[in-house]
């Protein structure tokens, strides 16, 4: 007995025969081993409990069936023993790949045979089911049954899941030509495996969440950083256009005072002429009402109603009056002819009087106006008896008048001289404006194409775009320069030409850094290469020789006869160490090119190596040996570039430093045209108002010597009155003098002789009319007493007839005044409607927003008072002023659309920025979550682990351990600790074998074989407990153990294995050392296969001598 009370082997159990017979002989064995056959019910779900192969490799027929718990299979190096494995792999759905033997199915049929099958009987904890799969060497194929049901491949991996069967984890099915691979794994391999092999799918479920959560926030962060970098290389070019735009801004809110100005002033003329028009309205609509009331009056009809009445009643009394008035007429017309006569008489007796008064009255009044023309004479005299004015003013008034035109021609001489100089610094205004605008067109096209050479560079490798973000980034750490890929460092001087130079070049150095140092050549491949893991290409330019020190082999005026436009390098401009890894890599300074075809027989002779011309590359290749004559290859190039452009060169940066400095220099000159503008506007008002004083002084003297000329002219005219009034008075008083005293008294004598006899015939005629008289007075007296109730009837007819006149007189003003109103009304309606067609004209062409706008504006101008057409149209050409100086700028709207749209970027960038912070929080919460519910767990699994793994260790009198060793990927935040590579996490297996040396990672080249064997059997034992697999398969893992170790492993395997509610356990040898640990639960399976064998063997003697050799 040995330690522990487990029996020694001294017989191993069941053979079987491959031979045709296929006989299978039981073999008698110790009482112990009677019991390693074990019960159904013993065997753990998903546990082989038997395997049957026929014509499987070297097998023509075989049957194992293993136990439920510890089973060693030995057998001599050849007979098999790997086979069964491969059996046990193949028969459970894996690949052939998971054997490294084979890459064909078909190989593993035994030669000679054309079909082949594995048959395993699983255990499934309520019985068994029996998994077949039948191999045909034609067509390479294999078809599978479930319980001798047809099944599916992928009905075969179900089923085998299901049992927690996992024949590709190297923790649980290490066949011998994997055992290598096992000590090679790496650590995050192994942790992979043990994931799986201890069962916890979670786990390795959680771990793919947090590598895809990390490269999720990673991806974020690198678009984060990359975002905030252009916002910010967007912000300060945005910076250099706020000044301009300032400037666009103040010139749009001139231009948009001008157009809502301009869109007030008809609006304030047509409110003028609406309320004219609105009164114009409301006088129409009274006099209408005026109207309407006079025409529909009922007084009209009344006064009719009466007249008529009355007119009846007069008609009647009139006939009554015309009976007696043919009696009065005939007296009175005998009375009227002699009152006629009467008349005619007292006609002449009044002719002949006022012919006497009018003598005696002549003289008099001939008296009378001499002796009033003698009274204004001398008055007429008296007024002018004062001296004449002056006409003219004097030599002191016109030398004040000369020198007012003279100042006055001064002025405005000055004035024309300031609209001269206003118009110079306009043109140097608009100069400066356009040497603003031009140079800025040209900054941005340096911008532009720069962006374009970045995005193509983005669009043929992410991954250098993504490197060139990180450079820009992280410059401080380089101790010199570190150039961008060289697609943005040189720039083609003849764009013809960057076809042909990137086909020279080619694309893999095209995107290639360049350092100065071998030190930054370090520091970026660890960085960038290393930790980022991206996929880029740099050089170190340090060592090699600089353009200026190569020489082509024949000189440029050779190949330039030919017709070559130079070599390559004659074509670039870069810095001078790009240029030097470009001669050092692609012979930039040894490959001619040219743009239409070239002399090739030439091209020959001076045996150029390699050449482009006419779109195609020609190479030759001379032989070594004998005539060495050329072979020329030919290949067409591509007809556009793809990333070569103009290249962020240094010309190309002295370029934009220079705009800029030109551009500061000319918005500085601005400043200063537009501060000579206002001091120019101040000395114009100061003249304007000077002239304004002068032209008011010659004013007043104009006024001055019109008055003085007027009192002149009066003087004059006051003059010759008086001279015309002397010549009527002498007039008058002469014919005075020619009248005498005789003519007067003997015209007297004859008119009253004429006075007698007509008061004779005056009296004769008064007595025949007053007997005519009488008898019409009769007549009259009988016509008197109707007479007066006619009157009085007359009289009111005459009153109604005034009154119904005044009621028409008033109809018709009522017309009139109506008429007048509608007339008035029409002619403010027709203004009204052009004033409005005008505003409507004005206001039409306007926006939604400057409608707005003309409408804040009248609100803000309706709370003060209330401005006149006039006085918006006085502010209106107050604002075209100022606007036409502002325009003087030469600001254009191209800058302000570029500053609006690199606005809009900003704010876009703004939000995508935020989205990305948004985003960045989720991805990091869920992998927060996911990593506490993953590493907590997997750290108590790998305690678990290195706890029973230093146990065992310390069995064999050695040091071990087990760790989780954490990976960091470099991209971490401020204070965090960079573990976040959890891709890169895994399980390290530190071992030490000799006393006083410190642990060490296991790994293929710190331990010897045996020692990795010792490693890896020890740590598969250690996940022996924890493994959720229901067996495990270990091939010749002793190879190469010293006998010491194979002991000591081999009984802790027999303690692990041999427990109950432990896996199946199959552990394949061709060797084994005499008195190793034995266990009843333990099954010893023996391989003897091959044309070595006996034909026969008696197993049962073999046994029985062996038992009394051991006696």
């Amino acid at each position: 007995m040995t330690r522990n009370g487990q029996t020694k082997v001294e017989q191993k159990s069941r053979v079987v025969d491959s031979d045709s017979e296929s006989e299978e002989v039981e073999s008698k064995v110790v009482r112990p081993l009677a019991n390693g056959v074990g019960k159904a019910h013993e065997y753990r779900a998903g546990s082989i409990m038997h395997i049957s192969l026929s014509n499987f490799i070297t097998y023509d027929r075989i049957d194992v069936t293993p136990g439920p718990h510890m089973n060693m299979i030995i057998g001599p190096n050849g007979t098999g023993k790997s086979s069964i494995v491969c059996a046990i792999a193949l028969g459970l759905g894996e690949n052939t790949s998971v054997m490294k033997r084979a890459k064909d199915i078909s190989e593993f049929v035994k030669h000679g045979h054309e079909h082949g099958a594995i048959e395993i009987t699983l255990a499934t904890g309520t019985g068994s089911v029996k998994i077949r799969r039948e191999i045909a060497r034609q067509g390479n194929k294999s078809t599978w049954k479930i319980d001798g049901r047809g099944a599916t491949f992928a009905e075969v991996q179900r089923r085998t899941r299901e049992l927690r069967i996992q024949v590709n984890n190297l923790c649980q099915f290490l066949p011998q030509d994997r055992v290598v691979e096992f000590s090679k794994m790496s650590s995050q391999a192994l942790l992979k495996q043990t994931q799986a092999a201890v069962g916890r799918e979670d786990l390795q479920q959680l771990q793919e969440e947090l590598v895809r959560r990390r490269a999720q926030e990673r991806q974020a962060m690198s678009e984060s950083l990359r975002l905030r970098n252009d916002t910010e290389t967007l912000r300060k070019q945005n910076a250099l256009l706020e000044r301009d735009v300032q400037r666009w801004q103040e010139r749009q809110t001139a231009e948009s005072q001008l157009r809502v100005l301009t869109a007030l002033v008809p609006l304030a003329r047509y409110a003028e002429i609406k309320a004219a028009h609105d009164a114009a309205k409301q006088a129409r609509h009274e006099a209408n009402a005026a109207f309407i009331a006079a025409r529909d009056s009922t007084e009209a009809n009344e006064l009719e109603e009466k007249m008529s009445q009355l007119e009846s009643a007069a008609a009647t009394r009139e006939r009554a009056r015309r009976a007696a008035g043919d009696e009065r007429l005939s007296s009175e017309k005998a009375v009227r002819q002699q009152v006629t006569r009467i008349e005619r008489l007292e006609a002449e007796q009044n002719e002949l009087r006022e012919e006497l008064t009018s003598v005696r009255t002549q003289a008099q009044r001939r008296r009378e106006q001499i002796a009033a023309l003698r009274a204004e004479v001398a008055r007429l005299e008296a007024a002018c008896s004062e001296d004449r004015p002056p006409a003219e003013e004097d030599a002191a008034g016109r030398q004040q008048a000369r020198a007012l035109r003279e100042r006055q021609l001064e002025l405005t001489n000055e004035l024309v001289a300031i609209g001269d100089e206003h118009k110079a610094i306009m043109r140097t205004g608009r100069q400066l404006g356009a040497d603003v605008e031009r140079r800025s067109a040209q900054l941005r096209g340096l911008d532009d194409e720069a962006a374009r050479q970045r995005e193509a560079l983005r669009r043929a490798h992410e991954d250098s775009a993504r490197a060139l973000e990180w450079l820009e980034a992280n410059r401080s750490l380089f101790a010199q320069h570190v150039f961008s890929p060289v697609c943005l460092e040189v720039a083609v001087r003849d764009a013809r030409y960057a076809a042909l130079v990137e086909a020279v070049v080619g694309m893999s150095t095209l995107r290639t850094f360049v350092t100065q140092g071998d030190a930054d050549y370090h520091v970026f491949t660890r960085e960038v290469n290393d930790r980022q893991g991206l996929r880029v290409n740099v050089v170190s330019a340090a060592g090699l020789r600089m353009p200026g020190d190569l020489r082509a082999a024949r000189p440029a005026g050779d190949v330039q006869r030919l017709g070559f436009g130079g070599y390559a390098v004659d074509f670039l401009d870069a810095p001078q160490p790009v240029l030097a890894v470009l001669c050092a890599r692609d012979k930039i300074h040894e490959i001619p090119l040219a743009l239409g075809a070239v002399d090739h027989g030439a091209a020959e002779r001076l045996q150029l190596r390699e050449y482009i011309a006419d779109g195609t590359r020609f190479t030759a290749v001379r032989g070594r040996y004998g005539s060495r004559a050329a072979t020329v290859t030919t290949a067409r190039i591509r007809t556009q570039a793809r990333l070569l452009g103009g290249g962020e060169s240094d010309e190309i940066r002295a370029t934009r430093e220079r705009l800029g400095a030109e551009i500061d220099a000319l918005r500085d000159a601005q400043a200063a045209n537009e501060a000579a503008m206002k001091r120019l506007a101040a000395r114009e008002r100061g003249v304007r108002d000077s002239h304004r004083q002068a032209e008011a002084q010659d004013a007043a003297l104009r006024d001055a010597r019109r008055t003085q000329a007027a009192a002149a002219e009066r003087w004059e005219r006051q003059r010759i009155h008086v001279k015309t009034k002397q010549a009527q008075l002498q007039a008058l008083v002469a014919d005075s003098q020619r009248g005498s005293a005789e003519d007067v008294a003997e015209s007297a004598r004859r008119i009253g002789r004429g006075v007698r006899d007509n008061a004779r015939a005056r009296a004769q005629c008064l007595a025949d009319a007053a007997a005519h008289a009488g008898a019409a007075a009769r007549a009259l007296h009988s016509l008197a007493r109707g007479g007066l109730a006619g009157f009085r009837d007359a009289r009111a007819l005459s009153e109604l007839r005034a009154a119904m006149v005044r009621v028409r007189e008033a109809a018709a003003d009522a017309l009139a005044a109506l008429e007048a109103a509608t007339d008035a009304f029409g002619v403010a309606k027709a203004r009204a409607r052009d004033a409005l067609e005008e505003t409507r004209a004005v206001t039409g062409g306007l926006t939604e927003d400057e409608r707005e706008a003309v409408r804040a504006e009248q609100d803000r101008r309706s709370g003060s008072a209330l401005e006149s057409s006039a006085e918006l149209e006085t502010e209106l050409a107050t604002c075209r002023q100022r606007l036409s100086m502002a325009a003087a700028s030469g600001v254009s709207a191209a800058v302000i659309a570029q500053f609006e749209e690199r606005q809009r970027r900003l704010a876009a960038m703004v939000t995508q920025a935020q989205q990305l912070d948004a985003e960045l929080l989720r991805v990091r919460r869920r992998k927060r979550h996911a990593r506490e519910q993953w590493e907590q767990p997997l750290a108590d699994v790998v305690a678990r682990i290195s706890a029973k793994f230093r146990a065992m260790f310390d069995h064999i009198d050695c040091l071990g351990e087990v760790a989780l060793r954490k990976a960091g990927d470099g991209v971490t935040e401020a204070d965090a600790v960079d573990d976040e590579d959890y891709d890169n996490w895994g399980i390290e297996i530190r071992v030490a074998f000799r006393k006083n040396e410190a642990l060490q990672a296991l790994d293929n080249h710190r331990q010897s074989g045996g020692e990795r064997a010792v490693s890896t059997i020890l740590y598969l034992q250690a996940l022996q407990t924890l493994v959720a697999a229901p067996f495990r398969v270990v091939d010749e893992i002793n190879q190469g153990m010293d006998e010491r170790n194979e002991r000591l492993v081999h009984s802790l395997i027999v303690d692990s294995a041999c427990q109950q509610g432990s896996s199946q356990y199959f552990l394949i040898t061709p060797k084994l050392l005499p008195d190793l640990d034995y266990h009843p639960l333990m099954k010893v399976l023996c391989i003897f296969n091959g044309e070595w064998q006996p034909e026969s063997f008696n197993f049962g003697k073999y046994i029985t001598n062996a038992r009394n050799r051991g006696r």
